[in-house]
């Protein structure tokens, strides 16, 4: 079984940030960016369109069962999501060197280059107007409310994992994206602590959109207050942060969200709970802005709005029309609940890589590499 290697041209090895890369010849003048859990990261001038591109090197894909299947899913969700207007990283292209599928160890993907990631942006310390945070939040329930409409969420949503170009245009990357129907043991590793949903925090169990609104309302106060907004050192002292904000739900909430695993977490709390404190931020000058960051920030899940729901809030109305707000089917993945081997995993993957065509818009003349 041979693959369609050839199709990518002649091929070069080289060193970059310390890994070793072996990429079609097309892809030059590398540039480390930097390295994350799943791989390493360069840019690259893709010399057949003019454009930067990114280009993540995935550590040690069939490592084992586990891993097969994240890649896997990676790809899928990768490949379907793609979409040239929809905030969620594009893949240009997904490749590996090996010619035959028994010596298949090493996989690259090509996705497109953002400029900086959100987090970055925030360190400058220069305050956000009004009118961009509302733009970067409309753009982030946007993309949320096209990825949500797939059955897929990100479940991982920080400043870190928001790419954002030099016209503030904003991107997901694609770490932290996940399927509805994904493994519990994968998902119960993922997500920061301060941006984390409470109803995550002591049920892994749960799995849903909402958790995505809620760290929206974090990033928002984030890009407010230039610092996160609830900096917990542990469980307990990030539920005492939120509850320092908001207030505390009563009682019946707290057992029905958290069953009774919560009896040390509301051992304070009163049978009414306490009123929202979060108007003492004076955040807006606009009641719209606090009302909207209140609803994000809304601690019972099953009442928090969905994407869709909050894109309607008054406080988003300069930027929200449904006309342009793209959705997908949802993704009906036959693997996603199955159990393969490792080579069974690599057997779907290889010949995804040898399916895959390019979106036609790459070759769109925008953000041409100016080396």
């Amino acid at each position: 079984m041979t693959s369609n290697s050839e199709s990518q041209g002649e091929w070069y090895t080289t060193d970059c940030g310390r890994t070793q890369f072996t990429l079609p010849v097309r892809y030059q003048n590398l540039v480390h960016i930097g390295y994350g859990a799943s791989g390493t990261v360069i840019r690259a001038t893709d010399t057949e369109t003019g454009k930067y591109v990114a280009i993540k090197k995935i550590f040690h894909p069939f490592r084992s069962q586990m891993h097969a299947k994240q890649t896997y899913q990676r790809l899928k969700q990768l490949m379907y999501l793609n979409h040239p207007d929809a905030q969620v990283v594009q893949l240009y292209n997904v490749f590996t060197p090996e010619k035959n599928i028994d010596d298949f160890q090493t996989l690259y993907f090509v996705l497109n280059y953002v400029d900086y990631d959100l987090s970055r942006v925030i360190k400058r310390n220069v305050p956000f107007t009004e009118d961009q945070i509302k733009y970067i939040i409309y753009s982030l329930l946007r993309g949320l409310k096209f990825i949500h409409s797939a059955g897929i969420f990100h479940h991982e949503l920080n400043p870190s994992d928001i790419g954002m170009d030099k016209n503030t245009n904003i991107a997901f990357f694609e770490r932290g994206l996940m399927h509805r129907t994904l493994d519990p043991e994968i998902r119960s590793h993922i997500q920061c602590r301060w941006g984390r949903a409470p109803e995550t925090a002591l049920c892994e169990r749960y799995n849903g959109d909402k958790i995505d609104i809620w760290s929206t309302g974090c990033i928002m106060a984030e890009l407010i207050l230039l610092r996160p907004i609830f900096r917990g050192t542990d469980l307990l002292d990030q539920f005492d942060k939120i509850f320092d904000i908001i207030g505390t739900p009563d009682l019946a909430i707290l057992n029905d969200i958290f069953i009774p695993i919560t009896k040390t977490l509301t051992s304070g709390v009163s049978p009414e709970g306490t009123s929202r404190e979060i108007n003492h931020f004076h955040l807006f000058k606009v009641l719209t802005g606090i009302d909207f960051l209140d609803c994000l920030l809304t601690f019972d899940h099953r009442t928090r709005p969905t994407a869709e729901e909050a894109l309607s809030h008054p406080f988003l109305k300069t930027f929200h029309d449904t006309m342009y707000e793209p959705t997908k089917e949802f993704l009906f993945d036959e693997h996603q609940a199955k159990v393969y081997s490792t080579a069974e995993w690599k057997s779907i993957i290889w010949q995804m890589i040898e399916e895959f065509v390019p979106p036609s818009w790459i070759n769109d003349e925008d953000d041409i590499a100016d080396d």
